[in-house]
């Protein structure tokens, strides 16, 4: 995480993680969100490319970019060939996220990462350079419906072995999104990590593969946790906040 220090406009939060052990996060300086994915969560992104080795990844809703920086660093390293991301740049200051986004693929020297604006589902296909996709990471809008309408909109471009990562489990929006694709016939696993991550696949050998790699790994169960009746999705609160501040 070197080269994230040496942005100063980013500050470590949550050095005990969210809903589990883990973390830190990160966040601009000065604001209140977006917030990053959690060290440990990285950890474990890095455990699975390194596992599976995938060629290309799709990620929606980048927010500042680090996971899908650290991704792509990642994939590089394993020879991966291609990450997109998309984001509507409607969190937080959107064009100060894309810009550090942006920053960040420069510093860490990922070849492979192109961020795109764009609104998920809707601009899925117009943004997709592959087609399929080995690998995909969904940490957009977590409101219902969403969360699941963006695992619909991505299922064109999956085959029978590709991989789909849930970040933020533990909200119900992203939950309700697992249990839909698990009606579709994908099977899940869930790890309990700072703010809980969810890997989905409808190869039963890349299930078993993916559990011998995470032990600690359990089938997700929905509920709603305590800490998500104070939490409203991230985009939500972003366009309220912005919209009082306007009228003022």
């Amino acid at each position: 995480m070197a080269s994230l220090a040496a942005i100063d406009r980013l500050e470590r939060i949550w050095s005990r993680g969210i809903v589990h052990r883990g973390g830190p996060h990160y966040r601009l300086a000065g604001t209140t969100g977006p917030v990053s994915i959690g060290e440990d969560e990285c950890l474990i992104l890095g455990q699975l490319i390194a596992r599976f080795k995938p060629s290309t990844c799709f990620v929606v809703g980048n927010g500042f970019g680090l996971s899908s920086a650290f991704i792509g660093k990642l994939m590089e390293q394993h020879g991966g060939t291609s990450v997109i991301t998309l984001d509507d740049m409607s969190e937080g200051d959107g064009q100060r996220c894309f810009d550090t986004a942006q920053e960040l693929t420069l510093r860490l020297d990922c070849r492979i990462v192109r961020n795109k604006y764009g609104r998920s589902p809707h601009d899925i296909g117009r943004s997709a350079e592959s087609a399929v996709y080995d690998f995909v990471f969904l940490d957009g809008n977590h409101a219902h419906p969403y969360a699941t309408d963006d695992c619909r909109g991505l299922q064109p471009l999956l085959h029978h072995r590709s991989i789909i990562g849930w970040h933020d489990y533990w909200l119900g929006g992203v939950s309700e999104s697992v249990a839909d694709a698990e009606r579709a016939g994908y099977q899940c696993l869930k790890i309990n990590s700072s703010s809980e991550m969810v890997f989905g696949t409808r190869d039963e050998k890349a299930l078993q593969e993916i559990r011998n790699l995470f032990p600690g790994a359990e089938a997700p169960m929905r509920r709603r946790h305590p800490l998500a009746r104070l939490t409203l999705s991230r985009s939500f609160v972003w366009g309220s906040l912005k919209a009082r501040f306007h009228a003022m």
